[in-house]
């Protein structure tokens, strides 16, 4: 049946997605880096490879992730949403069987990639899915209550992470992501209908796709939110790959404890989060953007000085002072994820797998470039990892609250 919707709004006769579909199939890259992450000092061991080496094991996923959804968005403007979906959890259940195999670091980051690959395809595209079934203020809030629900999936992943380390060895924490994305696949089958009618599906091709592409990213409109994000992103992911090593290195605190300090940070970022989706229609997502990013910013700032003050006595900042303050910084996330991603995918409805897809791969590109560093700077300190977190908040922060007028996406401000 032919629609009278224009392309890239809302169809009257689409059976809206289930939102808690869409939160497994967004949530699983989220859940796959961030159970494995109290892992990475026993990978070290078991694969005889160094920091570094078990770090690219989080980057290999990174950059997959990236790569994914940089492919599968575009793809899926051509061809439809929920093929995309399906394919991808299918392939991540069978992939995350073979890492559970892998017999060494170089082919566990290989197979690492491929588990990105497929994740980003289904984090992509549930984005879409997401533009292609709501509009405007239901945009907001749905994009805000999507996020408050996979930003749980940190908040379970270590803690269930730390338990399966306790009775068992790296190797069944992919066991578990196999069971996860078959779970997945079924809530895909089942709660993702097809979103994007073929009427409105787009021209595929290489020439059409730069076309899209070029057209986006001549648009201020979706340009500065994707930049802010990619700015904001690098400093959070200074934290998502160094402070696993860090904490438990220089602290000294065991695997359980970290367990404990990410999904407690976790925690405070999916209830910023639920803030958002609460108060996004009334305060606006520039604004809630702006306070989290202050809020991040003023964290990793404080942390600096604090981690410099105790490295001039000599010593290490103790737990009890860098938690909190890193709680703060992750926090502040779960305002500025959600409000760029609604500003984003508002002002490029028009394409929306192909913006999902600029978004979130840009973002993860960035987290790829920034996760090893502190395994690349060799201090692997508090202080370090401070100093690598400030300047991605700090120029996220600075071009947020300098930015001009809109040019396309001016009626973002309401949602």
């Amino acid at each position: 049946m032919a629609t009278t919707e224009r392309p890239g709004h809302p169809s009257s006769t689409t059976r809206r997605p289930s939102l808690l579909a869409l939160a497994l199939v967004t949530g699983i890259g989220p859940f796959a880096t961030d159970t494995y992450l109290a892992a990475l000092p026993q990978v070290r061991e078991a694969l005889a490879t160094s920091s570094t080496g078990a770090q690219l094991t989080i980057t290999g996923f990174i950059v997959g992730l990236a790569v994914g959804q940089l492919v599968a968005g575009p793809v899926s403007d051509g061809r439809g949403r929920r093929g995309v979906v399906v394919l991808s959890a299918t392939a991540f259940t069978l992939v995350s069987l073979l890492c559970a195999l892998a017999p060494s670091a170089p082919l566990l980051v290989l197979l690492r990639v491929l588990q990105g690959l497929v994740a980003g395809a289904g984090v992509a595209v549930g984005r879409a899915v997401v533009s292609d079934s709501h509009e405007g203020p239901a945009a907001a809030k749905a994009f805000g209550t999507l996020a408050a629900i996979t930003l749980l999936a940190p908040v379970v992943a270590p803690a269930v992470g730390g338990l399966v380390l306790e009775v068992a060895d790296w190797r069944a924490v992919f066991g578990l992501m196999a069971a996860l994305g078959a779970l997945m696949l079924g809530a895909a089958l089942v709660g993702v209908p097809e979103t994007l009618p073929r009427e409105h599906r787009q021209r595929g091709g290489v020439r059409a796709l730069g076309a899209r592409v070029s057209d986006l990213a001549h648009d201020r409109a979706f340009v500065h939110p994707v930049a802010v994000q990619c700015l904001a992103t690098a400093g959070f992911f200074v934290y998502i790959g160094g402070s696993s090593i860090v904490l438990q290195g220089a602290l000294g605190i065991s695997s359980g404890t970290y367990s404990l300090v990410f999904a407690t940070n976790a925690a405070a970022m999916a209830l910023t989060s639920l803030v958002f989706r609460l108060t996004v229609v009334r305060l606006g997502a520039r604004a809630l953007r702006r306070a989290g990013l202050l809020l991040s910013t003023a964290g990793a700032l404080v942390l600096l000085v604090t981690a410099a003050a105790a490295a001039q006595g000599g010593g290490s900042a103790a737990l009890g002072a860098v938690w909190p303050l890193l709680t703060v910084v992750v926090a502040g996330m779960g305002f500025t994820l959600p409000a760029s991603t609604v500003l984003a995918q508002e002002a490029g409805r028009r394409s929306a797998g192909t913006a999902s897809s600029l978004l979130g791969g840009s973002g993860f590109l960035v987290g790829a470039a920034v996760t090893p560093l502190t395994g690349v700077v060799g201090d692997e300190t508090v202080l370090a990892m401070a100093a690598l977190m400030v300047p991605g908040f700090v120029a996220a922060t600075a071009v947020a609250l300098t930015g001009g007028p809109l040019r396309r996406g001016a009626r973002c401000e309401s949602t």
